[in-house]
């Protein structure tokens, strides 16, 4: 069988450009592959690899190229290479401050409200030079002051009508739904719509711990505490249950014993409320609320009144920038918003369902083989979502010849340098010329991105292993990264 699979990696080989390709290098990648396949790690699993020329996406290598299999976040690559070409790098969002209303001497007859279009990087740490949440917070403070009011007859309102009113993908399992990965998407995202929780571990293994706070402040989170020490060393074991439907937060699992404190990361489960929230407890030094019945709460709805005035216009970092960190640090959030964003740009519809459809038959006009293609969001989480390699590496083919490809590769983290893979494929020859995206769920391991071979040859590739055997993750994922080192010898 082994002579058998040669033979028709070498039938390939024939068809390309034999100049191009190392054919002993792509003999000794094909039998790495066979060999993973054939071994006791994916004895009960799959395998699936496709390798393509991005000239013409003519089939390099492939094995199981069209088992349609869990993506992880290679998925990502798809989110972010669709909105760069739909919106370009230099696209950026915008969040609104506005007020309607009168204003009467020193008083505000009517309400506040924080417009948001989507953008998922409002109010996060993560971009230099850009306002962080406290920043934006002290900004929209200062422009409602700069109307000289010292009362408001109203309220502050966070109007998330951008997007529908689905946060979250219907398929993302329980389990993750409260952690900060688990985080929705909203018309108006803020501070990564996440908060730490900050614990002290108890003296031996099994005590309590103790809830010390959370950070940002949000005191309408009601907090049941079952988490307990864990081993020292052992690092965030811990589950955040919690929904964007309730204001009920369950905390279990273990943090490990011998420090101060530790701090793990949960999902705010409406950003939106909580960004009014902020805004109005950062103005109540200053300014006195007045309520009125029947006053509008929380996040507004269709029955926001017209003739709003805007008071602050806030632009978000370039499209670029943000698809870069969600490729580099794989924010579930920012793929998500994508394809929430590319749903509503291309077909006017938001909802996860209706926005994969339209990613769908964006690439399918494009010439890309979809068959297979079932994807439940934009980042991977949903384990029912599944793709083909093959989907995956047409899709990056085509990438290739649009006018965003630049800053679509520069998103990409490259292999021993930077990102999610920084530490891998260190002292070998992929080091610095694969670029690579990686993903992982439970059961699934996988890497896509584009290889340049030594010729100059710029192949796209995928390779997902799928119900390898239980306890074997990290193994199969040093056998994937070997067969990328095999790639960068071609």
């Amino acid at each position: 069988m082994k002579l058998i699979f040669t033979f028709f990696c070498m039938l390939i080989l024939h068809e390309i450009k034999a100049q191009s390709i190392d054919s002993l290098a792509l003999t000794g990648f094909s039998d790495a592959v066979l060999e993973l396949q054939n071994s006791e790690l994916i004895r009960n699993g799959t395998l699936s690899v496709s390798v393509k020329s991005v000239a013409d996406k003519k089939t390099i290598f492939a094995i199981n190229p069209e088992k349609s299999l869990p993506s992880a976040s290679i998925l990502k690559l798809v989110s972010t290479a669709t909105i760069l070409s739909v919106l370009g790098g230099d696209f950026r969002y915008q969040t609104f401050l506005e007020y309607d209303g009168l204003i009467k001497k020193d008083t505000l007859v009517g309400n506040i409200y924080i417009r948001g279009a989507g953008d998922p990087s409002l109010g996060s740490d993560r971009f230099k030079d850009y306002p962080g949440s406290t920043q934006l917070i002290s900004r929209w403070t200062a422009a409602i002051q700069k109307l000289g009011i010292k009362y408001i007859k109203g309220d502050v309102l966070a109007d998330a009508s951008y997007f529908d009113s689905n946060t979250l993908a219907d398929s993302w399992i329980w389990g993750d739904l409260g952690n900060y990965y688990g985080a929705g998407v909203s018309g108006l995202n803020f501070n990564d719509n996440q908060y730490r929780i900050k614990f002290k571990p108890g003296v031996e293994e099994g005590d309590p711990t103790s809830l010390l706070g959370i950070e940002p402040a949000i005191p309408y989170l009601v907090f049941t505490n079952r988490v307990t020490t864990g081993e020292r060393g052992s690092g965030d074991k811990t589950v955040v249950y919690g929904n964007p439907l309730s204001n009920q937060v369950i905390l279990t699992g273990t943090v490990p014993r011998g420090v101060v404190s530790f701090s793990v990361k949960g999902s705010i489960p409406d950003p939106a409320m909580y960004a009014a929230y902020a805004l109005k407890q950062g103005l109540s030094g200053t300014i006195a609320f007045i309520s009125e019945p029947g006053a509008l709460k929380g996040t507004a709805t269709s029955l926001i009144p017209t003739g709003k005035k805007v008071l602050d216009e806030y632009k978000s970092p370039p499209l670029r920038d943000i698809c870069q960190q969600a490729n580099y640090w794989s924010v579930n959030l920012y793929a998500d918003a994508f394809l929430k964003k590319a749903g509503k740009q291309l077909e006017g519809r938001s909802d996860y369902d209706d926005a994969a459809k339209a990613v769908t038959n964006y690439w399918l006009n494009r010439k890309a083989d979809m068959r297979g293609f079932f994807i439940k969001d934009g980042s991977g989480l949903s384990p029912s979502g599944s793709i083909t390699t093959h989907n995956l590496t047409d899709i990056l083919s085509l990438a290739t010849k649009e006018a965003s490809y630049p800053d679509f590769y520069k998103s990409i983290a490259v292999l021993g340098l930077n990102g999610t893979v920084r530490n891998l494929g260190k002292g070998t020859k992929a080091a610095g010329n694969i670029h690579a995206k990686s993903g992982s769920i439970e059961g699934t391991r996988a890497y896509a991105g584009y290889v340049t071979t030594k010729s100059g040859m710029v192949l796209s590739f995928a390779m997902i292993a799928n119900k390898y055997q239980q306890e074997s993750s990290r193994t199969v994922s040093e056998e994937l990264v070997r067969l990328m080192t095999l790639l960068a010898e071609l």
